[in-house]
């Protein structure tokens, strides 16, 4: 046997429903933030990179000019190559560190698109679950006010001489 809702009862649960489905959009737009967050550190990362790489390219240049302009010629070769294992162990490090950081930046990017996404596809299934609701609501509202009106009407026929 079906279970007979009244509209009153109809409308506590939709609006219950809906409550709970913001708390759902809520938590998933709280997971957001933490994803932008996360990539916000990443972006930092990334500028402190650059400055560090700047920073040490001036050095290098630095060290250089200092190595060509007082270093004796029978040393001069020797004083390059250690400058340029230098380099070299930098340009390593550095070219690491750099692809950590734009792999991170792919997979927060691909994160929050995934999660705009469902979160789009979550508001417009909502959407689509409210019209229901109202709609369900709305006819059993209708049918409660038209079953008292024929109740009262037929109530004053009876009374009536």
């Amino acid at each position: 046997m079906a279970r007979l809702e009244s509209a009153n009862s109809l409308a506590l649960e939709r609006s219950m429903n809906m409550q709970s489905r913001i708390m759902t959009l809520r938590e998933h737009l709280r997971h957001e933030r933490v994803i932008d967050s996360l990539d916000d550190e990443r972006r930092e990362r990334r500028f402190n990179l650059d400055k560090w790489n700047e920073d040490m390219q001036k050095n290098f240049s630095r060290i250089r000019k200092h190595i060509l302009q007082n270093v004796p010629l029978d040393n001069l070769r020797v004083e390059l190559e250690k400058l340029d294992k230098k380099e070299d162990a930098f340009n390593f490090k550095y070219q690491k560190d750099v692809k950590e950081v734009q792999d991170q930046e792919i997979h927060y990017e691909e994160l929050n698109d995934k999660l705009i996404l469902w979160i789009l596809n979550l508001i417009d299934q909502y959407e689509i679950n409210l019209r229901d609701e109202n709609s369900n609501t709305e006819r059993k509202s209708i049918e409660e006010n038209r079953l008292r009106k024929r109740e009262a009407s037929e109530c004053q026929n009876k009374n009536t001489p």
